[in-house]
Parts: C-alpha cells; structure tokens; sequence
C-alpha cells in the first residue's frame, strides 16, 4: 500500500461476531471496528450498519449482542414498508458505505462466511450452507428491487466475486462486489447486504451439529467448548480519477487479487 502513494485510497472494517449456544446464537458487532477507517490522502469512507427501530418504522444503528436463532418463514418470501424480510428471526444488517471525502472514489465491499458455515461454490451442497446473508435491496419506480448485478456486481464472466482464505486461524469464503460508478463525495452507496440469516434446519443433538438433516462439522470454531464465529465485512475505496472501474482502480492501488484480510489466497475467482 506505501508503494502506491500516488493513489490515494481507504478501507473500513466491519466485524459480525457469532456465538452458537444450543440451537440460538449470540449476533453482535464490536462498535470499534465497525467505525474504523484507513485513509492515505483525500478519500474517505464510513461504513455504516443499520437495522429497522422495534416499531419496524424507520432504521437506526446496528445494535450489538442480538440473539440469533433458525429462520422462520422465508427471508425471500414477504417484504415490509422497509423492504425488509417479515420473516421471523431475522436479523437485519443493512450495510452502505458513504464517501465523506472531497474526490469520487471507486468502491469495493467484501462479506466473510466461514468456510464451515458456507457452500462457498455455485452449486448446492446440503449441510454445509448453513448461515445465509441477503443482498442489498431497494425501492425504485416498478417497486422493491435488489442491488445486486445492477448497483453492485458481484459476479464477473458468470462467476463469483470469490475466493478463498484464513483468518486469526479459520478458513473463510470471501464474496465481494464493486460499486456500479464512482461514488460522488458525501453519497452513499445503495445497499450492499441487508441481513443474515441461520437456515432453519440448524440443530443441535448432544455436542453435534446439523443441516438440512446431516451432520455439520463446526469443530474448527469451537473456543472454550463454544462455537464462535466471526463474519467479517470490509470495505475498500481509491480515486476515481484516472480509472475507468472499481477493478482497474483497486488492482492498481491495492494488487492483483487484494485480500484486505491479509494471509494467502486460494481458489480466486
């Protein structure tokens, strides 16, 4: 990143933390690392974390330690007023990243799942996609819609936006998405995620854990005799000027397949 001084750029850092107790888990965000920012020169960014007010009205700041428990319902079935799942037990994180800058900037976002609680491929492998995350929606003039392959690209060639690491000890799927344009200074982005989600055949019989009616190995995030698990989201931003795309602008200031985790990547995508 030094190397690069003639780009100026900036990453924010967002970290979901979990807790499996029984069949419910403990869901909250460290306030902390949700504000950070990293800046070198005129970009800024804040990532912001959002949920829907208990009377379901208006949205506030994310709150921390919320109980996570199996979906009821369907998270892409009924919206409300907010374009929000009706679903039971399901737990808003609804994420933008503002430009609090003086220049445009090229925006990327990247969300975590641990590779135990992810199928981390295109196709369907039962037992092993077990924590869900919705993308981002929206209102426009036809109604509720998704941001996602219009206001953020999270695909390439077909493919994911994807690949593969290990963080504090733990293998991750990486999912990531580029803003469609350069984000003007003191906009903000459409949203990138809206919530997460535990499959409602999540369950626990004695020590062991399952999905979709087989045995789910989660023995790499126990600690203490509890699982725990951290979804890590990050976002990542470089001037606009000079660049025709998020790509072109992150692989320039950042490298060739960035992981903003650090560590080694693998199965990039």
């Amino acid at each position: 990143m030094m190397k690069k001084k003639l780009f100026t750029m900036a990453m924010a850092i967002a970290l979901i933390a979990v807790s499996i107790v029984g069949m419910s888990l403990a869901y909250f965000t460290d306030k902390d690392e949700a504000t950070n920012t990293f800046t070198a020169g005129g970009v800024k960014i804040d990532l912001i974390e959002q949920q829907r007010n208990e009377a379901g009205t208006e949205l506030e700041e994310f709150e921390q330690d919320q109980v996570l428990m199996p979906i009821v319902g369907s998270a892409q079935g009924e919206k409300d007023a907010l374009g929000q799942p009706v679903a039971a037990n399901y737990v808003d994180k609804i994420v933008t990243i503002k430009n609090t800058g003086k220049s445009d900037a090229f925006i990327r976002a990247y969300f975590a799942i641990p590779s135990a609680l992810d199928d981390g491929e295109d196709t369907y492998n039962a037992g092993a996609n077990v924590l869900h995350f919705n993308f981002g929606n929206k209102f426009a003039e036809d109604g509720l819609t998704t941001t996602y392959g219009k206001e953020w690209n999270w695909k390439h060639d077909n493919k994911w936006n994807y690949f593969e690491t290990t963080i504090d000890g733990v293998a991750y799927n990486v999912y990531y998405a580029d803003y469609h344009q350069a984000l003007a200074a003191n906009e903000t982005t459409e949203q990138f995620v809206s919530g997460v989600y535990l499959d409602k055949t999540f369950d626990k019989k004695g020590d062991e854990y399952y999905a979709f009616g087989e045995k789910v190995d989660l023995s790499d995030l126990i600690q203490n005799g509890e699982l725990n698990v951290k979804c890590p989201v990050v976002a990542v931003a470089v001037q606009a000027a000079g660049f025709d795309n998020a790509d072109a602008a992150i692989t320039a200031a950042f490298g060739a397949k960035f992981n903003p985790f650090g560590g080694t990547v693998t199965n990039w995508q």
